[in-house]
């Protein structure tokens, strides 16, 4: 009886159900891929700080790049000397041989010293020698609005503290705290 419906009926193929042909070619890439979603790394630095890496998914690079591609990045240094930054960004790429978080896409940076910062591109060294921001770099600062071509956190060894330098026609906005312009201000 099958076999007389499937006669009645003529071939089955791609055609007589509606399916398009798959092209294997296409889509090698995609294939290729395998995707994380909800990666979270937690890790110490050399330098001893620790540093939490989480993403919305991610992916490998392809065609035998050693990197991994991310979306909806977030980044936290905790520093042994109690400075906590936190950077969140709308794409990343990890790249392993240099041991680099690239965040790109609407880069937000705040640090527990006071500073809420927005940047276009930021690279994390993962040994914890540095963080740089590439510019515009403009936001708030302990001393009022900055805006600044670059944005360098650096530290000179492993044992030193980190330090912030703001570099290529750098503006402030120096806005005094209320409690510092007296009785009048």
């Amino acid at each position: 009886m099958v076999e007389a419906w499937a006669e009645g009926m003529g071939e089955l193929n791609e055609e007589t159900v509606g399916v398009s042909k798959f092209d294997k070619n296409q889509f090698a890439d995609e294939l290729a891929k395998q995707q994380i979603n909800q990666l979270y790394y937690s890790g110490q630095t050399d330098a001893g700080d620790e540093l939490a890496l989480s993403a919305q998914s991610a992916v490998e690079g392809i065609e035998g790049q050693k990197m991994l591609e991310m979306r909806t990045v977030s980044a936290s240094f905790k520093c042994k000397n109690g400075l906590e930054i936190e950077a969140t960004s709308q794409f990343g790429q990890y790249l392993y041989s240099e041991k680099l978080l690239k965040m790109t896409g609407a880069v937000l940076i705040s640090s527990s010293s006071g500073y809420k910062l927005s940047s276009p591109e930021l690279r994390i060294s993962t040994d914890g020698t540095y963080i740089f921001g590439e510019g515009p770099i403009e936001g708030l600062s302990p001393m009022g609005k900055i805006y600044a071509g670059k944005m360098e956190i650096t530290r000179k060894n492993a044992k030193a503290p980190m330090q912030l330098w703001f570099g290529e026609r750098v503006v402030l906005d120096y806005e005094p705290a209320k409690s510092n312009r007296g009785v009048n201000g």
